[in-house]
């Protein structure tokens, strides 16, 4: 943690800041480890300050170690200013992205000689890489993700609806020590499996369904993502056929993993072979992401992505094919860079589960 600030405070300084206000949930979290929902990260001239309201004594003095403990007697953001007018700060950084107009405009007239600068990605390219602590919170969230999988199978029959599936998956995975899912799962079956994000629903699962599974959780503040399609009873030949692109396509993706590529490399690798077995066209999303605190964070590995992969960062890698009206097939795995590869989070097959 105190390197995270120290590096954090670096970044600040190069870009002519004498105080900077950290406002997010997420980037509040990362500079704090407080896990609570309301407070703010507070770089001054005079130090660092983590204020928050009497709710959360007791939760921010035992999380929070690096920065001194300010509690606010009014409300965050009157409190916030009365703190930075008396710091003396004349050049004020903000997340631009998680602070509204209004917050802004209020606080300008607050500080009378001093200067609100708006900023993107300072705390969030710090998250980028991801620490020793960050990466086995991760493998842990995972190793819980590979037992879900397995867990669910027994219950995957004609007759079941998507919704239950999920419902089981998130309650087993709470069972096993998670927070809670990721995101909403998706369960998406039969013809349902070819929208992309299609959670789950009413639906139930028909003998021959291909049913795409996209899920995670969350462990220690860490999130974990995977994707597996199953199919109900045999497959068939277009089945197989669709199947055996996106595993390839996966795969290719997967090997063109090294720091020093590019995110866009990723996706070509993946975009390339699918293309040239005829179903480019088929492929509408991006390859993968970055994951951490959220689910859904930088880099972004999309076509022509220029993001440096650099060891540490954590991406996915989903390739997918969606015949509208037929069926989908999506596989993803969750990794990290490293200078020679990658390491996968995952140990269940690749290869087509039928039950």
């Amino acid at each position: 943690m105190t390197d995270r600030i120290a590096a954090f405070r670096e970044k600040t300084l190069k870009e002519g800041l004498d105080a900077f206000l950290v406002y997010s949930d997420v980037n509040r979290n990362y500079l704090s480890r407080f896990t609570g929902t309301s407070g703010a990260v507070l770089l001054t001239p005079k130090g660092r300050l983590f204020v928050t309201d009497s709710r959360y004594t007791l939760q921010a003095q035992r999380q929070v170690k690096h920065a001194k403990l300010h509690l606010q007697t009014l409300s965050l953001l009157v409190e916030l200013a009365g703190l930075l007018k008396k710091s003396g700060a004349k050049r004020i950084g903000f997340e631009a992205g998680h602070m509204t107009v209004a917050q802004h405009q209020w606080l300008l007239k607050q500080l009378p000689g001093a200067k609100l600068l708006p900023t993107r990605g300072l705390v969030e390219s710090l998250r980028l890489v991801k620490d020793s602590e960050e990466r086995e919170a991760m493998r842990a969230a995972a190793r819980i993700t590979d037992r879900a999988i397995h867990h669910i199978l027994s219950f995957i029959r004609p007759g079941v609806a998507e919704r239950d599936l999920a419902s089981e998956m998130e309650h087993f995975m709470r069972r096993q020590g998670a927070e809670g899912p990721s995101f909403e799962t998706i369960v998406a079956s039969g013809w349902r499996s070819a929208l992309p994000h299609g959670v789950a629903g009413a639906k139930r699962v028909e003998k021959g369904d291909f049913i795409v599974i996209d899920f995670g959780c969350r462990l220690n503040g860490y999130c974990s993502d995977m994707t597996r399609t199953v199919c109900v009873g045999p497959p068939s030949a277009l089945q197989k056929k669709v199947y055996g692109i996106v595993q390839r396509a996966q795969a290719a993706g997967l090997k063109a993993i090294k720091a020093g590529r590019t995110a866009g490399d990723v996706d070509a690798a993946c975009r390339r072979l699918i293309s040239k077995a005829g179903y480019g066209r088929r492929f509408g999303h991006g390859t993968g992401h970055g994951v951490g605190q959220e689910v859904h964070e930088d880099p972004r590995v999309g076509p022509k992505a220029p993001d440096v992969l650099k060891a540490g960062m954590a991406i996915t890698v989903e390739p997918g094919i969606y015949l509208d009206g037929k069926f989908g097939v999506r596989i993803e795995d969750l990794t990290f860079v490293t200078e020679t590869g990658h390491e996968n989070l995952y140990r269940t097959t690749k290869d087509l589960i039928v039950v």
